[in-house]
């Protein structure tokens, strides 16, 4: 669910989005990963429509399946797979940080050229 082009996409507000969930984070950190080192900058709108609902929403229920089909067989490789796979499923589209860069996250003036 793409906003659409960068420009109008750069004018619209953003918020870190998680990929791996807080809500997780002991399970992801049995398979060496920080979740706050995995982050993206995504269309504050399209963040809150993916954790509408209960339990932080569609984001984190599809997580919670998947992990709970995995119950920790899974490799460090797989984990990284099904982020790809869900963020591309989601639409997620933005910059990639870590939780604790100082990034301006505000919408960008429209040039008038």
């Amino acid at each position: 669910m793409r906003v659409g082009p960068p420009e109008e996409w750069a004018r619209r507000p953003k918020e870190r989005h998680h990929i791996f969930p807080q809500a997780f984070e002991k399970r992801f950190a049995r398979r060496g990963i920080d979740v706050h080192q995995w982050v993206i900058a995504i269309d504050a709108e399209l963040h809150h429509k993916i954790h509408r609902g209960e339990a932080g929403g569609p984001w984190n229920q599809e997580w919670e399946e998947w992990l709970q089909l995995k119950r920790d067989r899974a490799r460090q490789v797989e984990y990284f797979e099904q982020a790809s796979a869900m963020i591309q499923k989601y639409g997620l589209f933005g910059l990639t940080m870590t939780y604790w860069q100082t990034v301006d996250l505000s919408p960008q003036p429209v040039r008038e050229d």
